[in-house]
């Protein structure tokens, strides 16, 4: 299955999901994205723009003492819940997910934690 298909499968999976994209956060730049038609390439630009932000953040060093590398992070809006997950493996690879409040939100990070490792891996 390939990065499209994949990312497909989660929207399929979690209709809550409004857009799962695949970004390269080294270059800052979202590479596949699947999810609503209203979800438009400026907004995905700042959700892989916010995302970078949220790993490159200053405060994430305290984190970082406390419990490693980050590898997620989640920012919750009035409109929407924003999750952003890095690659164990490729820590520039990730998946930056606008939700709505109702999804199944550990079933959800559990579902792109292994969509992100399959599309790393080349899957």
């Amino acid at each position: 299955m390939g990065v499209i298909e994949s990312l497909g499968a989660v929207v399929k999976a979690y209709p809550q999901a409004r857009a799962v994209a695949f970004a390269d956060l080294s270059s800052s730049m979202i590479l596949a994205s699947q999810g609503r038609d209203d979800v438009t390439q400026e907004i995905l630009d700042r959700l892989c723009k916010q995302a970078r932000a949220s790993f490159d953040d200053p405060l994430f060093s305290l984190s970082v003492e406390a419990f490693g590398e980050p590898h997620g992070a989640i920012v919750m809006g009035l409109e929407s819940v924003r999750v952003f997950l890095r690659s164990e493996s490729e820590p520039a690879d990730a998946l930056c997910c606008i939700c709505d409040h109702g999804i199944d939100l550990a079933g959800f990070v559990a579902r792109i934690r292994e969509t992100l490792e399959h599309i790393t891996a080349g899957g």
